[in-house]
């Protein structure tokens, strides 16, 4: 249902993830199945977050986190701090809610969708641009805050802990799982990979990875601590080695399946008789409280970033995310989450008797509901950013033209949004092959003004090149995303240096797709290999066996010319 749905909605293009959601809310009503009845099956959705957070470590590590100081402490900690206050006073004072559960709803909303919004900002290839890194560096603050959140759930739900003692027990238990993991762990993680490398096998390969991501995922929940945040730093941990490129090659398409899970069992929860009903206010409420949220951050983002880039990084981060799931969810079994309307002032102005008939199911079904039309939104947001962005721009009246001005003038967006990607490379030569011939084509480039960059999966030869200062990387050339990673979409050329033809084969029709008018040159000992690649259009053909014959044959006839010389004389 999923892969029929996705294929459905792509040809209609509309975004896959509506797709799983919507196999969800099928599963649920012609099947009969509900998400209760299966803990394994939340379980398995939560590894889609689990591995994402993952992918989120590989591209910041320590050294690049502390490079984006702003975009993570002061852009997420004005986010989360203003989103909360704002929502705070709409639940305590206008709806009347309690204090418990205001500030659960209020720390809920306040987090954005890492699964939908890093999953396009890394196929848009903007994770490094400005926008991209300070939707980034909001995102991650967001995910660390999700660990205080649970440590508020978890003190408001027993009345007889103390704060201080609770504090110092996390500290405690944080410095342990810190030290775990980036002492020993650090040192296995390295040692299970380089082996696995060595082997040349991709199971054993595949099956490090799994090792190191859950194994890190589950020594932070045996501490207390969620497996997103476990997989987040066992991703920053990997991302200073030479296997970060191969690393995230393999695990993508697993993050893509289960985030495809997560999705249906969000569709799951849809109650469809009570969308019907409530079809139209909950549209309201999705839109008054997306609204809310991209205008609290277009507050003091277009102070930092001008008025354009703050606006598109407002609405990236408008809707809801999925944590916000797992935070009702907890809440709920903690028995602090009760949603009882008072009224507050709202009940005042349309009466008690109205908001008397709101039950705390019907409450649920509306935070349920908006949180997944707030995610449906969002790519359609996403994939017309710019569009929608410029329509609210001709409306929009900056607080302080003043600023709006000079920041708008120092991130031109029209420079800013298109800066180079991971490898920082542009107009440059990618060597696939690091063995003797790899060798001597980067000795010849150290002598010419040119930028270069290799990559093999031979993990040997790639730390050799790391010892000496060689720009090479440890990856498979078969696989898409390592080219990706390589910048093949702006690259002058590729030299093919490896001997197999049907990688050689498989990484040329890659590259033709990437970027259709790279140059590709390639060498090969078969004839017929070389006549087809040629039929192909690739830029150069160097067949080794008769370019060997030539040279060697005109060696042969120089000696013979030099020989009847002598012999003349």
């Amino acid at each position: 249902m999923a892969v029929i749905s996705g294929i459905v909605l792509s040809w209609l293009k509309i975004p896959t993830i509506i797709g799983y959601i919507l196999t969800g809310v099928l599963t649920t009503y012609i099947f009969g199945f509900q998400l209760e009845d299966s803990g394994e099956l939340n379980d398995i959705a939560e590894f889609g977050v689990v591995f994402l957070m993952f992918m989120i470590g590989l591209d910041f590590s320590f050294k690049s986190l502390t490079s984006m100081k702003q975009e993570v402490l002061v852009f997420g900690g004005l986010q989360i701090g203003i989103s909360i206050a704002f929502f705070y006073v709409v639940c305590f004072y206008f709806l009347g809610f309690n204090f418990s559960t205001s500030i659960i709803i209020s720390s809920a909303v306040s987090l954005s969708s890492t699964a939908i919004v890093l999953k396009f900002l890394n196929e848009s290839a903007q994770t490094k641009t400005p926008y991209g890194m300070a939707s980034v560096g909001i995102l991650i603050f967001q995910d660390i805050a999700v660990i205080p959140i649970l440590l508020m759930i978890k003190l408001l739900s027993d009345k007889d802990s103390h704060l201080s003692a609770l504090l110092l027990t996390t500290l405690i238990s944080a410095i342990i799982v810190l030290i775990v993991l980036f002492l020993p762990g650090r040192i296995m993680a390295k040692l299970f990979l380089r082996f696995s490398a060595n082997m040349k096998t991709d199971e054993i390969f595949v099956g490090a990875v799994f090792l190191i991501v859950l194994g890190a995922a589950y020594i932070s929940k045996s501490f207390g601590f969620s497996l997103a945040l476990g997989a987040f730093l066992a991703g920053m941990i990997i991302s200073n080695t030479p296997y970060k490129y191969q690393v995230s090659s393999v695990l993508t398409h697993f993050r893509d399946i289960l985030l495809g899970v997560f999705f249906i069992t969000v569709g799951m929860q849809v109650d469809i008789i009570f969308l019907l009903e409530y079809f139209v206010v909950i549209l309201i409420l999705v839109v008054l409280m997306m609204g809310a949220k991209a205008l609290l951050m277009y507050l003091f983002l277009f102070l930092f970033r001008g008025q354009r880039i703050g606006l598109r990084i407002a609405l990236s981060l408008a809707q809801i995310g999925e944590f916000s799931f797992a935070i009702f969810l907890l809440a709920s079994q903690h028995k602090i989450l009760d949603l009882h309307l008072d009224g507050g002032i709202l009940g005042i102005l349309f009466g008690e008797e109205f908001f008397a008939s709101i039950t705390p199911d019907k409450i649920y079904q509306f935070l349920t509901l908006m949180v997944i039309f707030s995610m449906i939104a969002t790519p359609f947001i996403l994939d017309r950013l710019d569009k929608v962005t410029n329509f609210f721009l001709r409306y929009l009246t900056p607080v302080s033209s003043f600023f709006a001005r000079r920041k708008a003038e120092s991130y031109d967006d029209t420079k800013a949004d298109h800066t180079n990607h991971a490898t920082d490379l542009e107009k440059h030569v990618v060597v696939c092959g690091y063995g003797e011939l790899g060798k001597k084509i980067l000795e010849y480039f150290k002598g010419c003004d040119v930028q270069y960059i290799a990559v093999d999966k031979n993990y040997n030869k790639v730390e050799e090149a790391i010892k000496k200062g060689e720009p090479v990387i440890y990856g498979d050339i078969t696989r898409r995303q390592i080219l990706e990673q390589l910048g093949i979409a702006k690259c002058s050329a590729v030299i093919i240096a490896i001997d197999s033809i049907d990688s050689a084969q498989r990484a040329h029709q890659d590259i033709h797709a990437l970027s259709p008018y790279c140059k590709i040159i390639l060498k090969t000992k078969s004839s017929k290999f070389a006549s087809e690649i040629q039929s192909q259009g690739v830029y150069a053909v160097v067949h080794e066996r008769r370019e060997i014959a030539k040279i060697l044959s005109d060696l042969a006839l120089q000696a013979v010319d030099e020989n009847k010389q002598q012999v003349d004389k």
